[in-house]
């Protein structure tokens, strides 16, 4: 069932965002390579960097015609190259709740450059001037510092740890008028 649909262009100050393709499969694979983060989106056993960018790439791309939203590509304004993720996803169980949640992940040569914070922001800005709900969720591995910091600094606050993907996870979470 289509919660939304994304009405672009979203764009920040230094990255626009569109749906993933095909095309970005070759360009995601470096998300999957030298990362030694990746069990925080969920990946404990990872195979081929080609593989994990296919099905990452491949189930946003189901999730836009299920339900209209799902992660986009991060693109670079200036030079069109992709460096990470960010989107809004549906989510039919957290806790027994529907939830919408805002997810990000950047490419391990941008990280430290505040993209993450940028994206994460961009998109709560979006959630909030097209009123998708009343409350929006980042699910947060507890090990995951830097995502932790961005929720903050997206206005969230950390609500419940719980195990998701078979990881302990926190909630955080903020509410609209």
């Amino acid at each position: 069932m289509i919660k939304h649909q994304y009405q672009f262009p979203i764009e920040s100050e230094r990255i626009s965002f569109r749906l993933l393709t095909e095309d970005d499969m070759k360009a995601w694979e470096a998300f999957f390579t030298d990362n030694p983060h990746l069990h925080f989106v969920g990946i404990l056993d990872p195979k081929s960097p080609e593989e994990e960018s296919k099905v990452w790439v491949e189930r946003q791309m189901k999730r836009y015609g299920e339900t209209g939203v799902g992660i986009l590509a991060a693109c670079l304004k200036e030079t069109g190259e992709l460096i990470g993720n960010a989107g809004i996803i549906w989510r039919d169980d957290v806790l027994g709740e529907e939830r919408f949640e805002i997810g990000y992940s950047v490419i391990p040569k941008y990280w430290k450059q505040g993209f993450a914070s940028e994206m994460a922001i961009r998109l709560r800005e979006y959630f909030e001037e097209h009123k998708i709900d009343n409350k929006v969720i980042s699910i947060i591995n507890v090990d995951n510092v830097g995502s932790q910091k961005v929720a903050l600094k997206n206005g969230m606050q950390r609500k419940t740890e719980f195990e998701f993907l078979n990881t302990p996870c926190y909630i955080y979470e903020r509410e609209f008028n």
